[in-house]
């Protein structure tokens, strides 16, 4: 008997249960869509780091009939003919390259992520500068002052503060060098031993060289900065002042950077307000000129000293170290380096640059 009223007792639950959802009524409306949770953790390889901002409208930046602010197309054009777009320095993308040679590992380096190796790595392009789809702008990434490392013994790291140059300086800063060298190690027996063909502070020095850093200065002479280092046009914007000035019918400047296109010169930078006003060509006083005729006369006398090759590279290896004596000499290398690799051929720092040729020609010269 008591079976068969626990029988009837889930019968009748069951019974229930059915009436009650046959009388259930359609489905209501959705109710407001809530507030966005937080982002969730990096993933994958090559992740959506940063998510996409709330409402943007892709319109806005990619169809030309209503991006009249950005001009994303063409700025797309001006930098395929950067070399940034046209260079092959991406393939450099191991872990330790891929930071200033890869859009991924600046991105990761931008973001505090540990920067890995990329395979499949892209030149620095419109996302590393920019994160347009997270912020809905095309505000910098990054504008910090940026800490360069001084190449030569006794100095202090310095700090590049020039605005949005800040960004640029980010990558076009050195990297370390060793040995140093040493403008005190002026005694005979003081000896410098290199062992690297690429004994210099790589390529990344016009950050140095605008704000007037860094080189080896011997001791004895004197060294100065040219206006570009103070002045405040400069200071407050860095390199876009003078490398993405743009003005019509001239390919050169915007995101291609160059100050130079198949003849014509981008001046525009140069001749606002407050600067030369009335430039009419880079080599200013001839110091394009003057500077290429004293890296040939430097050039000359390290190939007859045997301290770089014919090629342009350092003549020295692990298996053949190149010694120098007195050690502080070294620095005349250096300089020459340093020179080169700015590119600028006086432009960026025509005081500075100049003081360091001289000199150093003085020093490989004197009796």
């Amino acid at each position: 008997m008591k079976q068969i009223k626990n029988l009837m007792r889930l019968l009748v639950a069951l019974l229930l249960v059915v009436l009650i959802a046959a009388c259930e009524g359609p489905e209501g409306p959705a109710g407001p869509q809530g507030a966005q949770g937080e982002q969730g953790p990096p993933g994958g390889s090559y992740v959506n780091w940063e998510g996409f901002a709330e409402d943007i409208q892709c319109a806005e930046c990619h169809n030309p009939d209503i991006d009249t602010m950005y001009y994303v197309g063409a700025r797309v054009l001006q930098w395929e003919e950067s070399k940034h777009g046209s260079g092959t320095a991406y393939h450099e993308n191991s872990s330790t390259c891929a930071p200033c040679h890869t859009t991924e590992g600046f991105i990761q380096q931008d973001m505090g992520l540990t920067v890995t190796g990329h395979a499949n790595s892209t030149p620095p392009n419109c996302f590393a500068c920019h994160s347009p789809h997270s912020r809905a702008d095309f505000s910098l990434r990054t504008v910090e002052p940026v800490t360069m490392l001084a190449g030569i013994e006794g100095q202090t790291d310095p700090v590049f503060d020039y605005g949005n140059g800040n960004l640029c300086v980010a990558c076009h800063k050195p990297r370390s060098i060793s040995p140093k060298p040493d403008p005190t190690a002026t005694a005979a027996t003081d000896s410098i031993v290199i062992t690297s063909s690429r004994w210099y502070q790589h390529y990344g020095v016009q950050g140095l060289m605008l704000s007037g850093n860094s080189g080896f200065e011997f001791e004895g002479y004197t060294y100065s900065n040219s206006p570009h280092t103070v002045m405040p046009t400069i200071v407050s914007e860095g390199c876009p002042t003078c490398h993405m000035a743009e003005e019509e019918r001239n390919e050169a400047g915007g995101h291609t950077m160059w100050l130079e296109y198949e003849g014509s010169e981008m001046l525009v930078g140069c001749n606002q307000t407050g600067c030369h006003g009335s430039l009419t060509t880079l080599n200013y006083n001839g110091v394009m000129t003057d500077t290429e005729v004293l890296m040939d006369s430097l050039h000359g006398l390290l190939l007859d000293l045997g301290w770089i090759t014919a090629s342009g590279s350092v003549n020295a290896s692990t298996s053949n170290p190149l010694i120098i004596k007195p050690a502080y000499l070294a620095g005349a290398m250096y300089n020459y380096f340093y020179v080169e690799h700015d590119g600028s051929e006086g432009v960026h720092n025509t005081n500075y640059t100049m003081q360091l040729l001289e000199s150093s020609i003085a020093e490989l010269t004197a009796e």
